[in-house]
């Protein structure tokens, strides 16, 4: 249900008010302005997994919250809003689900829209985090964004364990 939803949310324009000031409540000027860079399926996204790590019995004790969630509400800024047509952000997910390997082969930058759309999807942790750091984001946001994608190894930061599983999951 969830991949449906976000295939919908393609095609939807605003964040829910509700949503807005939850976002709001917890990225300064800065976080809000790399959020609006976003498209609107992004941006959903961001709030789902955020929303997901408050809500649905995630134990985070022992972590900060806030950055935490900062971390979630920004952690695919490297996919800028108008960058990807929808149709390529479609194949994209189906090419990133079903035949990983294709999308490295293929994802280099300025080919073709497709394999830009590629690039973008393989390179957004470190687009994201470069984007976050020039705007003086905190350097532990950026740590999560960067390494979202990440496989995760021993001693990894439970901060990022909580992200990478809500990500997954939303």
């Amino acid at each position: 249900m969830a991949s449906w939803q976000r295939v919908f949310d393609l095609f939807r324009r605003k964040l829910k008010h509700t949503d807005r000031e939850f976002v709001e409540s917890y990225l300064d000027e800065a976080g809000l302005f790399l959020f609006t860079q976003m498209s609107y399926a992004d941006q959903k996204h961001s709030v789902k997994v955020a929303r997901f790590l408050l809500n649905e019995g995630v134990n985070t004790k022992g972590v900060n919250l806030k950055l935490l969630l900062q971390g979630a509400l920004l952690h695919d800024t490297g996919k800028v809003k108008g960058e990807i047509s929808w149709f390529n952000r479609l194949i994209v997910g189906l090419i990133r689900r079903c035949f990983p390997g294709v999308r490295e082969k293929w994802g280099q930058r300025g080919k073709s829209s497709l394999n830009h759309a590629l690039y973008v999807d393989l390179n957004h942790p470190s687009r994201g985090a470069y984007l976050a750091e020039s705007l003086g984001i905190d350097s532990k946001v950026v740590s999560l964004i960067k390494h979202h994608h990440d496989k995760i190894t021993d001693g990894a930061d439970l901060e990022l364990i909580l992200l990478q599983t809500a990500d997954g999951k939303n």
